[in-house]
This record gives structure tokens, C-alpha cells and sequence, in this order.
């Protein structure tokens, strides 16, 4: 209902970041709230703005271990550099990328996608009801994954001149 409330150049743009699923469900909800009054549409989306600033709602996994995390690979990167390679698996694998922030410590994973595009975060915010599903031997071959991208992307740093 709130996106029924914004202008068109807005809404298409937002229309532009979901998948086709998600725009024909889109579709199909503004066909229902059709005859909706003015005032639930404007509450729906202040609603929305409130959802949105309290943050992404980070599932939480189920008998995860802290000291135990395959994703400590992140660690001892910069941060710039492992959101340049999580934006890049999350256009691929965005499982891969939404479960490696679900994994990360919290102030990381807050740094961390505050520096991804808005395309990335939509990608990512897709995939999150699916991220405790994910199992332990799953995880740690994503993790080895993020870890040989980051061992790749570190390589390309340390060989380009500095300018």
C-alpha cells in the first residue's frame, strides 16, 4: 500500500530493483488496495520509513559460534574491499553475500552495508528468509568462497602501483 502513496519517477525506480517475482506480487498488491483511502496509504508509508530506519532485521542463526565462524576470513581486510567483492556476489550469489553478513559481528556487518549499493542490499534483503535454512557444511563452502575472492581481490591491491 505505502508504494502506491509515491511518486511515479520514485516507484519506478524502486520497481527497477526487484525481480520480476517481486514485481508481479507488487502488482498484484496494488491491484487489491485499489479502493484504499488516502490516509492508510500515507500511514502505510510512514510505516515503511519507520521500518526502514530501525534497520534490516538480520535473521538469527541457530546455534552459531562465534569463535567458530568461517567467516573470520573477513577479518584483517579492509572494509572497502571486502564490500567491493560482497557487492559483487551479491549480482551472482547473493546467498553467498546474505549469509556472510548474517555471519559477521554486528558493527561490522552495519559498516559493511552501509558501503553496498542499493542494488546489492535489495539482492541481499531477498535471500535473508532463506539464510537460516543454510547449513553448516553449506556455510563454510560459501565462507571458503568469500575467503578465495578475498584472497583474489587483496592479490589485485597489492599488485597495482600506487598512485
Amino acid at each position: 500500500m505505502a508504494f502506491s502513496v509515491l511518486p511515479t519517477p520514485h516507484a519506478d525506480a524502486i520497481a527497477h530493483l526487484l525481480s520480476m517475482r517481486d514485481r508481479v506480487r507488487l502488482r498484484e498488491g496494488l491491484t487489491q488496495v485499489r479502493d484504499a483511502p488516502d490516509d492508510e496509504r500515507i500511514a502505510a508509508l510512514h510505516a515503511l520509513v519507520r521500518a526502514i530506519r530501525s534497520g534490516v532485521d538480520w535473521p538469527v542463526l541457530a546455534g552459531h559460534n562465534a569463535l567458530d565462524c568461517p567467516f573470520h576470513c573477513v577479518d584483517g581486510h579492509p572494509l572497502d574491499r571486502v564490500a567491493a567483492v560482497f557487492a559483487q556476489l551479491s549480482e551472482r550469489q547473493p546467498m553467498t553475500a546474505a549469509v556472510a553478513l548474517c555471519h559477521l559481528p554486528g558493527a561490522t556487518r552495519d559498516e559493511l552495508w552501509s558501503q553496498l549499493p542499493s542494488k546489492s542490499r535489495a539482492q541481499v534483503l531477498q535471500q535473508l528468509p532463506e539464510v537460516p535454512l543454510v547449513g553448516t557444511v553449506r556455510t563454510r563452502i560459501l565462507a571458503r568462497e568469500v575467503a578465495a575472492r578475498l584472497a583474489r581481490a587483496a592479490k589485485i591491491a597489492a599488485t597495482r602501483p600506487l598512485s
